[in-house]
């Protein structure tokens, strides 16, 4: 193509949809989020590769009462994609569930800068709690009122009326070269006209959903090379002497995303990788737990003794596998113990970050942790990483919107008929 492919990424947290969508060939116009510190972390990347983005640090409501700071973030560009996965605690069944948690009507916002856009297509990334989770009541755009539906019925619908064709599907990262256990629901738009009797002609060229990946990525694969950090320590750069240098490794190490001078980066320096310091006690439950195992597990088969001696109230923890895929990034530190049995201690976020297939020269910003309370105002590192789309699934996304895009833009210049009546 002769121009770069726009994109919005609304709820961009540090960067992970952005990440794939750059590697994928396209540029990122603007972006959005809450937190500070995740906003932080987008920039000093984005900074880091060349690349300058209007980015909009605040409540994504803000955009709409003061469409002055929207019309400056999109800077009389026409915007693509929009892209971003909307808070997801309220749908996540590892969550609460929490019934007014106004965060679990955001995707409304999503959509709400969706129709004030006008983007050719959009990708919406969310839990797949999300698919499970009933609205008692809630109020779509135009004032419609649904009751004790589901949110995907609202998004569909609402977005039918925006003049968007919507279809959804859940996807796991690790069938695109992530090696993580990682399933979410994908929701793809396109742009169509709609007409009476349930019937509409697309205005693009719809996407499809990436297809499968034969070949998994193993978690040894993935941190072999990083084992070598210790329990309380922190360490800057990397012993050659350890990993097998996997594919996966290698590409990390050189860069998947590519700067705007066309090259991706390598670092030398080994950003975020320090081990937390833990007890002894900790440190006893760690090396009994098998390979795989979670800490409910451990507990259930171990003799009154033992169990009373590493007793905690931390039972959703679990060891890796090293031969296998991760179990779901989340945003505790503790939920996820290393694999090797000679230094068993949780993860560092450098590793958790290539479990999410972040480039190594990709460093994360604020505080590495902190406690519950603090969580609601700041967002540490690890919290950071786990909330991100992993770079490598949004990419294998990316790539499919781009197909699209490419056939739309042929046919127009072919004079062919792109807008083919469909029925519905």
């Amino acid at each position: 193509m002769n121009r770069k492919i726009k994109v919005f990424d609304l709820f961009s947290g540090a960067g992970g949809m952005s990440e794939g969508f750059l590697q994928a060939g396209f540029h990122v116009q603007c972006a959005t989020d809450y937190s500070k510190e995740a906003s932080l972390t987008y920039t000093n990347r984005h900074k880091q590769l060349g690349y300058n983005v209007n980015f909009h640090c605040g409540d994504i409501r803000e955009l709409f009462y003061k469409k002055k700071l929207l019309d400056e973030l999109l800077d009389n560009k026409d915007i693509d994609v929009v892209v971003g996965g909307p808070p997801c605690q309220g749908f996540s069944l590892t969550g609460k569930r929490e019934k007014n948690d106004a965060r679990n009507e955001l995707f409304l916002e999503y959509l709400k800068a969706v129709q004030y856009i006008k983007p050719k297509y959009f990708v919406m990334e969310n839990v797949e709690g999300l698919l499970s989770y009933k609205f008692e009541e809630i109020k779509g755009l135009d004032g419609e009122i649904y009751t004790n539906v589901f949110p995907q019925n609202v998004i569909l619908n609402e977005a039918w009326k925006l003049g968007y064709f919507v279809k959804f599907e859940m996807l796991n990262s690790k069938d695109y070269g992530v090696p993580q256990n990682r399933e979410r629901v994908i929701f793809l738009g396109h742009k169509i006209c709609n007409f009476r009797g349930g019937k509409y002609r697309n205005t693009v060229v719809p996407p499809e959903f990436p297809k499968q990946q034969k070949n998994l990525v193993s978690v040894e694969d993935a941190i072999s090379d990083l084992k070598f950090l210790k329990n309380g320590e922190i360490r800057t750069a990397y012993d050659n002497r350890f990993g097998n240098k996997s594919d996966y490794q290698l590409n990390l190490r050189n860069g998947l995303t590519p700067s705007a001078f066309g090259y991706p980066i390598k670092t030398d320096i080994l950003y975020n990788h320090q081990a937390s310091k833990h007890l002894e006690k900790t440190v006893n439950r760690f090396k009994l737990l098998n390979s795989g195992e979670s800490v409910t597990q451990l507990l259930s088969r171990l003799t009154d003794d033992l169990r009373l001696e590493v007793l905690t109230k931390k039972y959703r923890c679990q060891k890796l596998d090293k031969n296998n895929v991760s179990p779901t990034v989340l945003t505790l530190p503790d939920d996820i113990i290393h694999y090797d049995k000679s230094n068993p201690r949780i993860l560092s976020v450098r590793e958790l970050a290539r479990i999410q297939s972040f480039d190594d020269s990709f460093q994360f910003f604020g505080k590495r942790t902190t406690g519950g309370v603090r969580r609601k105002y700041e967002t540490p590192q690890y919290t950071q990483v786990g909330n991100a789309v992993p770079p490598l699934f949004a990419r294998a996304i990316a790539d499919e919107i781009k197909k699209a895009i490419l056939k739309t833009e042929n046919q127009i210049k072919g004079d062919s008929n792109v807008q083919s009546g469909i029925e519905v």
